[in-house]
């Protein structure tokens, strides 16, 4: 009895116990900051990768040839507004950056390669530009000035340590998308 008495009483390993019980989730606690803050980088990577290819395909052109002034044939007389002709804002096309579309392939590629370079795990496979027609520019500009869209689709973050841990697999991210006029699409200009 008296054994079992300093038995009850010994509390030598109690901090052992203790240890064992918060250690796991000291563990996911400190892997799920680090892998959030991981998700977190990728997700404003893509954000910047998107606004940049879309500056980049904005004042690099073309982007489109053969495209008239208000993006549909008119009969308007120079210097009427874009806004003023018929269907100059329902016209659209999308490329990929396999090409497709009507748009120059060698553009969107380089474009593709820019958003790379600030964020490496894109792919063409999630990579889209749209171009859309605008009440801007005029008929006899000789250009025309469309609304360019860059769009990041189907990204997921994959976790790494809380899929061990915590059987967290992976996280869709949201689309990631970037609208802006185009700039310079002159057929004789590029850089």
């Amino acid at each position: 009895m008296g054994k079992l008495r300093r038995l009850l009483r010994d509390d030598t390993a109690a901090t052992l116990v203790e240890s064992t019980l918060v250690f796991p989730l000291v563990l996911v606690l400190t892997f799920g900051l680090l892998e959030f803050g991981n998700a977190l980088w990728r997700w404003n990577a893509a954000e910047k990768a998107t606004a940049i290819a879309a500056r980049y395909i904005a004042t690099r052109g073309p982007l489109l040839t053969g495209v008239p002034d208000c993006f549909v044939p008119t009969s308007a007389t120079a210097g009427t507004s874009c806004s003023e002709v018929a269907g100059a804002t329902s016209w659209s096309t999308s490329c990929g950056a396999g090409g497709g579309g009507d748009c120059e392939g060698d553009v969107v590629a380089a474009a593709l390669a820019r958003a790379q370079a600030f964020a490496p795990f894109i792919e063409a496979n999630n990579f889209r530009v749209d171009v859309r027609g605008s009440d801007l520019g005029f008929v006899g500009r000789g250009d025309p000035v469309p609304l360019i869209t860059v769009r990041l689709q189907g990204l997921t973050f994959d976790f790494v340590v809380l899929d061990a841990l915590a059987g967290v697999t992976s996280m869709p991210m949201p689309g990631f998308d970037a609208t802006i006029v185009g700039e310079d699409q002159d057929e004789g200009e590029g850089s």
